[in-house]
């Protein structure tokens, strides 16, 4: 969680430079492509108990800032997953595509991705995504939480 801080951290500073014309910093989508290059996976488990889970590992994350709608953040990459639904297990690959407002709290010092929105989604094997289909919206709103 910490290292999806930073993350969350260098892509609201790169969106703020290209909202504000007179600012003197400035880094590109590029250079923040390369930083989660380097720094390699996020992994995180959700799920509801009793109901469904999700191990994944999340990787080769890029970004796009101001691309897309105004004020969001997209982002994709590869989940490598272990879904555990209805006592059988199930492991899969998704490509995943969301977006985000981001937020900076000055008080803290941090920065949260508001209104997470899964935009697209596929994955592998087919067995596997017909069980995620009947818990992608659970599975949504569980990203969104984070």
């Amino acid at each position: 969680m910490h290292f999806l801080k930073k993350v969350l951290t260098i892509l609201t500073l790169g969106f703020c430079t290209l909202s504000v014309q007179a600012s003197p910093f400035s880094i590109s989508e590029q250079q923040i492509n390369q930083y989660l290059s380097e720094k390699g996976t996020i992994n995180d488990k959700l799920g509801i108990p009793g109901l469904f889970s999700v191990d994944y590992s999340l990787k080769d994350l890029v970004t796009q800032i101001g691309q897309t709608e105004s004020n969001r953040v997209e982002m994709s990459g590869l989940a490598d997953t272990l879904i555990r639904l209805s006592g059988k297990t199930y492991p899969a690959k998704l490509h995943l595509t969301f977006d985000a407002v981001p937020e900076y709290n000055a008080q803290e010092g941090a920065l949260y991705l508001k209104n997470l929105r899964i935009l697209r989604w596929s994955g592998e094997p087919n067995s596997a995504m017909e069980q995620l289909q009947d818990v992608m919206p659970l599975l949504s709103d569980g990203v969104a939480a984070l």
